[in-house]
């Protein structure tokens, strides 16, 4: 009996040992799989950014002369690129350039043209910030207000100013939105309620768009409207944009998808469209919900430029480098002679360069994001060899 019970402990230890070793095997190769989706993600990034590299090479490399057609020679900067979007090149109040390439929709064959709207992303900001300008030249709040002022409950508020906040200079950060479909109240709400603060970052530059969403927030407390309408009272009707609204209402007539392309790809394939769904849309109040065409946006920026939405001397003040970078109120002030601002997400690419005189610029607006390549390359290009005489 005492030989049947030892046999038998010794098959439970048995099954014990080997249940053990079975799962470390498989937690050891379950890590080994993780590390090898890590490496191969890193080598994915390196070769997109070694590509990236090699385009922007390719295109600043395109000859451009006073004695060929700007038309031609902008064409050729773009294909350079593998452009897809539409392209619009003003020079002193001039449109030196409007064209559309690749598809706004491959399935149904429809072309980008000069009129296709495009989600502006981030360069939607630059408008938000306008918007709360005029709140402040309406003395209904100060640059110096502290962001405890509008929510008391928010971590870091007491500490950090409006100021910081249209700087990114703010130690906040969403890791992400709400997955429901919220209306713009709970969307600030969440917001709030989810926002972690880094007091080590405070005062440097350190991007966030939470910072704009929850001064989106602040214009609804102040003007007791939905940002939605101060945002259509002040710029549509004000500026009679005529292609311009919320993605989260459609795009209409010239609408174009978004498409994301694989990682390292170039030449567009529009195998993937992108799917944003309505709480990707409502999470990003105040940063980047709205669609516009070229020539909308270009004269957004001009109007917020040239003191027809704010005083020149607000605008002066709005747009000022921060002292750990040159992002100020929405947009990246380069020098004292141009600003850029640009956008990225759900398939699409955005990009301005502006003269700070407003009466120059280039906008490039995509449907086809690529990681291996930005509209940045191209939209600099253009605009260096406008401003040295070349494309007239």
């Amino acid at each position: 009996m005492k030989h049947i019970k030892l046999f038998a402990s010794v098959l439970v230890g048995l099954a014990v040992i080997g249940g053990g070793a079975g799962y470390y095997v498989h937690y050891t190769n379950r890590v080994t799989a993780t590390q090898q989706k890590k490496t191969a993600a890193k080598a994915k990034v390196k070769k997109a950014k070694r590509v990236q590299k090699k385009v922007a090479h390719q295109v600043a490399a395109v000859k451009v002369t006073k004695n060929k057609a700007a038309g031609k020679q902008i064409t050729q900067i773009l294909k350079a690129d593998h452009f897809v979007g539409t392209a619009l090149v003003v020079r002193n109040n001039k449109v030196l350039y409007r064209k559309g390439f690749g598809y706004a929709n491959a399935r149904d064959g429809r072309l980008n043209g000069p009129d296709s709207k495009y989600q502006i992303l981030s360069i939607q900001k630059s408008i938000t910030a306008t918007l709360l300008m005029q709140l402040v030249q309406k003395h209904r709040l100060k640059l110096t207000d502290k962001v405890s002022k509008f929510y008391p409950s928010l971590p870091g508020a007491e500490q950090t100013t409006i100021r910081q906040m249209l700087d990114m200079t703010t130690g906040f950060r969403l890791a992400q939105g709400s997955t429901a479909n919220l209306s713009e109240k709970q969307v600030v709400d969440y917001a709030v309620n989810h926002t972690k603060f880094t007091a080590a970052k405070l005062g440097k530059f350190n991007y966030s768009s939470v910072n704009y969403l929850l001064l989106a927030g602040i214009i609804r407390q102040l003007t007791g409207k939905t940002y939605q309408q101060v945002f259509t009272t002040n710029i549509i009707r004000r500026l009679k944009l005529k292609h311009t609204g919320f993605v989260i209402h459609g795009l209409g007539q010239h609408a174009t998808t978004g498409y994301q392309a694989k990682t390292g790809e170039i030449k567009p394939t529009y195998d993937a469209a992108f799917v944003e769904t309505t709480a990707m849309m409502n999470n990003e109040l105040g940063t980047g919900q709205v669609y516009m065409s070229v020539g909308d946006l270009f004269k957004v920026e001009q109007a917020i430029e040239t003191g027809k939405l704010i005083t020149p001397k607000n605008v002066e003040i709005l747009h000022t480098r921060t002292a750990t970078g040159t992002y100020g109120g929405g947009v990246y002030n380069e020098t004292p002679q141009v600003y850029r601002s640009h956008g990225l997400g759900y398939g699409y690419e955005s990009v301005v360069r502006m003269s700070t005189t407003g009466k120059t610029g280039v906008v490039l607006l995509s449907n086809y994001y690529r990681n291996a390549t930005s509209t940045l390359a191209p939209a600099q290009k253009i605009y260096t060899e406008m401003m040295k005489g070349n494309l007239k």
